[in-house]
């Protein structure tokens, strides 16, 4: 009977624990707000427990298939690699206080190009989740076939590694890849890639 009371106990914890969330979940989903100031309640709610603002995309999605106990019941999934980056991450920093000085231009330039091709797929990315819920967004599916998704994520993946690969052609070295990839993203801003 106790081990009951307790699992009782911890089960009222975690619900009352998850009772934020579920306000803001369905805030989102059936409240009247404005998109800016939903997703600048959904940032907020982020910032202050250390979330990616994606990782709410899947509670949104989970909370609009199956209500707040989909959201509840349903366990966090840690990333594929989360066990080997602390590791990697701790060797990283170490190393980097060996670098020797006329190699540290050519490390900066490395740091430089990791952050603008990460931000650059992760904004290819989300211009797939958008393209996604921009053409279900109806009543009914517009095609069964889903491969002009994975066709799109395909073609901006050929286009960016493809871009990397005449950068790498022209030049080589860090700093002239950077520098390369770099313009092309400013071209690439430049032009429209999704009607927003």
């Amino acid at each position: 009977m106790h081990s009951q009371e307790k699992g009782g106990e911890e089960l009222s914890r975690e619900l009352s624990k998850g009772k934020p969330l579920l306000k803001l979940l369905r805030s989102i989903i059936e409240g009247p707000d404005e998109a800016w100031e939903k997703r600048r309640q959904l940032v907020k709610y982020c910032r202050s427990r250390r979330l990616e603002e994606s990782s709410m995309w899947s509670k949104l999605a989970l909370y609009k298939q199956g209500g707040p106990a989909e959201v509840l019941f349903t366990m966090e999934q840690g990333g594929l690699f989360a066990d080997k980056q602390p590791r990697l991450r701790q060797r990283i920093v170490e190393l980097i206080g060996r670098l020797p000085q006329q190699t540290v231009e050519d490390f900066k330039a490395l740091l430089d190009f990791r952050r603008y091709f990460l931000e650059r797929l992760e904004y290819i990315s989300e211009l797939l989740v958008y393209f996604f819920l921009e053409r279900e967004k109806g009543l009914w599916r517009e095609s069964e076939d889903s491969s002009v998704y994975t066709n799109y994520f395909n073609h901006k993946l050929f286009r960016e590694f493809n871009a990397i690969n005449e950068v790498i052609a022209d030049s080589a070295g860090v700093q002239k890849l950077r520098d390369g990839y770099e313009s092309w993203l400013l071209d690439q801003a430049l032009d429209e890639e999704a009607p927003l």
